[in-house]
């Protein structure tokens, strides 16, 4: 008796394969408790950064019940009721998510792509669409629209803030439609600084293939990236050395944070003491050396994941 031959499956085509495994991501992301859980803490803790900032503001300003305790300079109170009021409070949600944001983003990511490993989910989903680099993208592009849902409603939760701050303590708001449109520039600058954190995690959880590695990994780059901007202090030496620090992540990093914040009218170095805005790379150079960054980990995460044999659940 002769065997029954199999019908033969036509490969899919690289755009449909993308969609596929994008869909499989976004829904795979929607589901998991762990995104869920992760924005309501991110935004538990903004609005117990713009709270705080809003108590020290009526304490200072003898608001609360009369009693009033003067703690700040000048500028340092300016500040901070720029953060407390419209555009201001966008540099303000804007930072925190390239702050905070940056850590629970390194979280998820490690989720998302440690646990397919870890549930034996990956190869069910490369039996149905082989792509290893179309499944990859994919849950980078979900990752990041996960992200950007998150910006938005953190810029939601901050700007009833600030209409409440107003209200409250008195601040001025003028929001233009110049503030309005710097708002998306400013949306994809803070996605842009987590990218690279992004990258390296899903790289760190590709080799180690674990949700653990991956969160490890993650969390001892960004360690150690921002221990090394303490570097910056170096600049003082030479120009050169200037240079040569200012290659690292953390200094570029920090001059798309400082530019996003200028952009709202906020100004880094008077809450901010030790960072100096002078040795701080130009914004040019910052989008290179971030977007050098980014293809590195980009790569190493698909070598990672392209070389290894991908088994069932671990």
């Amino acid at each position: 008796m002769q065997p029954t031959e199999q019908p033969h499956r036509p490969p899919v085509p690289g755009q449909r394969m993308l969609a596929q495994h994008f869909q499989a991501e976004w829904l795979k992301l929607r589901k998991r408790p762990l995104a869920w859980g992760l924005l309501g803490l991110f935004l538990s803790l903004l609005l117990l950064y713009l709270g705080l900032w809003a108590l020290v503001v009526a304490l200072h300003e003898g608001t609360l019940g009369g009693v009033r305790i003067a703690a700040l300079r000048p500028e340092q109170l300016e500040q901070i009721q720029r953060q407390l009021s419209l555009p201001g409070v966008f540099g303000a949600v804007l930072g925190q998510v390239n702050a905070t944001g940056g850590i629970l983003a390194v979280l998820l990511a490690a989720g998302a792509l440690g646990s397919d490993f870890g549930w034996g989910t990956l190869r069910v989903q490369l039996c149905r669409a082989p792509g290893r680099g179309a499944y990859l993208l994919a849950k980078l592009l979900a990752l990041l629209l996960a992200l950007l849902v998150a910006v938005l409603v953190s810029l939601a939760a901050g700007t009833l803030v600030a209409v409440a701050a107003s209200a409250w303590l008195g601040l001025p708001s003028a929001l233009s439609a110049r503030d309005l449109l710097a708002l998306p520039l400013g949306i994809a600058r803070a996605l842009y600084v987590i990218l690279p954190y992004l990258l390296a995690t899903l790289a760190a959880a590709a080799y180690g293939r674990s949700v653990l590695a991956g969160v490890g990994g993650g969390l001892i780059f960004l360690a150690l990236d921002v221990s090394a901007g303490s570097l910056g202090s170096l600049g003082v030496v030479s120009d050169l050395v200037l240079q040569m620090v200012n290659l690292l992540l953390q200094p570029n990093i920090n001059a798309l944070v400082v530019a996003n914040s200028r952009s709202f009218g906020l100004d880094q170095s008077v809450l901010a003491g030790r960072l100096d805005m002078a040795a701080l790379p130009s914004p040019l150079q910052a989008t290179l050396v971030i977007g050098a960054y980014c293809a590195l980990f980009g790569y190493s995460a698909w070598r990672a994941l392209a070389r290894r044999d991908i088994t069932g659940a671990q």
